[in-house]
Order: C-alpha cells, then sequence, then structure tokens
C-alpha cells in the first residue's frame, strides 16, 4: 500500500505544487485549501501524513491540530509557515511533527519527506 499524504495551504498553487511534487515521488496525495476542508475531509479518509500551512482562513492549522488530537490514530503533522509569530517549539508540543518556514527549498523538503516514510 502507498503512503497517502494530506497538504493543506489556502496558497492553492503551493498546495498543488507539493502535491504534484510528492506524487512525482511515488506518494498518494490530495491538496486542500483550508483547515475546514481538511477536517471534513479526514471525517472520513485516513492519511498517514499531514502537511499544512499554519494561517488559513476558514480554520487554520491549529484547529486542524486540534481536530488530529482527538483522533485515536492520528497521522503525522508537519507545519509549514511564512510567520516567524508561532514558535517551532510551542507547535511541537502540541503535537506537530516538524515546523518549517517558508520560503521552503523544495528539493530539501521533498527529501524530509520521503524519508518519514523510510523504515
Amino acid at each position: 500500500m502507498r503512503s497517502k499524504v494530506l497538504i493543506v495551504d489556502d496558497e492553492t498553487s503551493i498546495a498543488d505544487l507539493m502535491k504534484d511534487a510528492l506524487e512525482f515521488e511515488g506518494l498518494v496525495c490530495h491538496s486542500l485549501y483550508s483547515g475546514n476542508q481538511a477536517i471534513e475531509y479526514l471525517k472520513d479518509n485516513t492519511v498517514d501524513l499531514v502537511i499544512s500551512d499554519v494561517r488559513m482562513p476558514d480554520g487554520d492549522g491549529l484547529d486542524l491540530l486540534t481536530f488530529l488530537n482527538t483522533l485515536q490514530d492520528p497521522p503525522k503533522l508537519i507545519f509549514i509557515t511564512g510567520h516567524s509569530d508561532y514558535s517551532e517549539e510551542t507547535l511541537k508540543e502540541q503535537g506537530a511533527l516538524q515546523v518549517r518556514f517558508k520560503p521552503l527549498v523544495v528539493d530539501e523538503f521533498i527529501s524530509e519527506v520521503k524519508a518519514f516514510f523510510q523504515p
């Protein structure tokens, strides 16, 4: 079974670019554009990893993280953000696996995501 990734970012071009890049690497990906869309999606679908922006209208990444923490077997979460007002330490304490700041170095980020799925 191939690994499943959900990408959530209100900047649709970023979400779709990440989706395409990770699918090229063999992952099954789905992209959504708000935290609320992701919460609704995750009520009926399972994924192994969520990559989410922190700041978004219509449900931000923190709302999504709160929802993930209610699941019995939650997927891992990597936050991406362009705002330095979020403490990496605080986000990790709340359950984020990693926090990456924009702009991302795409090749490095894809390698990090791929490494997450390697034994």
